[in-house]
């Protein structure tokens, strides 16, 4: 009889186990499967994100600057000044110091060179208001920029360079960090005659923050520039020679700062006038080809925006 009792409550508890496994096993199936559906998630969100737009080429714009006056400042000023620009740029960096090759030669508490490049035909000097070396020094961002080689020409009136657009302020300055790219935007070229106005490449900047290299892309620009000199930067890698230093372009007594030295290499004029794209390559060292990979790009476009 005991015997029988104990066979009763084994048989019990035998049960009682079996009910508990059968109540507890759907929960465990769903336990075993919830790693599989965070798998099928997660491989999900990865073809999603392939096929959403890359962000990381969307260009972040810097403040452009306009022209200040620098005259009669001293060179520690504009070392201070340049910093201050320097440091909201894209070459922010703790570490920056103005390159004593380029800035290094400026003069102490004289006139600089004005943007009115017609002063003398207005009555006033080459000196007076916003400086033309000003519109490089405020805007590090534009490694290269666009401006006149030589001074005004007769053709124009003074007040033809009271306009931000004739004085080649870029209206827009960007930078994609993905492409590696920087775009500067100017709303058109100047002169609409049919006589060949003349442009250059300024490298001031491009020199001061180290990438004195560089390379004009014909194939991925949209236009093509002409150039006088047969060894240019559209067919040959060229090294910018910009500096800042004490010189007598202003035609006033005793000198004024100004950029140096006339690159003819550098010198263009268009043929049209319509929107242009062109495509620099710029390194921090000598490539051994101008195919070799840039270690920054940088897109000046004119009249499309």
């Amino acid at each position: 009889m005991k015997f029988n009792k104990l066979m009763l409550v084994s048989l019990l508890c035998m049960v009682v186990a079996i009910v508990l496994l059968l109540i507890s096993y759907p929960g465990e199936t769903l336990k075993k499967e919830t790693p599989n559906k965070s798998v099928t998630k997660q491989v999900a969100h990865k073809a999603e994100k392939k096929y959403m737009p890359d962000t990381n080429y969307e260009y972040t714009s810097v403040t452009v600057n306009f022209p200040i006056p620098l005259s009669y400042k001293t060179k520690k000023e504009i070392y201070e000044l340049r910093k201050r620009y320097v440091k909201e740029s894209i070459f922010s960096s703790k570490d920056y110091k103005p390159s004593d090759s380029v800035f290094g030669m400026i003069e102490d508490n004289k006139p600089w060179i004005s943007t009115n490049i017609c002063a003398k035909e207005s009555g006033e000097t080459y000196v007076d208001g916003a400086s033309e070396e000003s519109r490089f020094i405020a805007n590090p961002t534009a490694l290269v920029a666009l401006e006149y080689p030589f001074n005004w020409d007769g053709r124009q009136d003074s007040s033809f360079y009271e306009n931000p657009i004739n004085q080649l302020i870029p209206l827009k300055i960007s930078y994609s960090k993905s492409k590696n790219e920087i775009e500067v935007a100017y709303s058109r070229f100047p002169f609409e005659s049919k006589a060949p106005y003349f442009y250059e490449f300024n490298g001031v900047n491009a020199a001061d923050l180290g990438y004195r290299y560089a390379y004009l892309d014909l194939g991925r620009s949209t236009c093509k520039p002409k150039f006088d000199e047969k060894d240019n930067i559209s067919n040959s890698v060229i090294e910018f020679q910009n500096f800042i230093h004490l010189g007598s372009s202003c035609g006033v007594a005793g000198g004024c700062n100004n950029g140096s030295p006339r690159q003819t290499y550098l010198e263009f004029h268009v043929e049209e006038y319509s929107p242009c794209e062109l495509y620099i390559k710029l390194w921090n060292s000598r490539p051994n080809s101008y195919r070799d990979k840039a270690d920054i790009n940088e897109k000046i476009i004119v009249g499309k925006h």
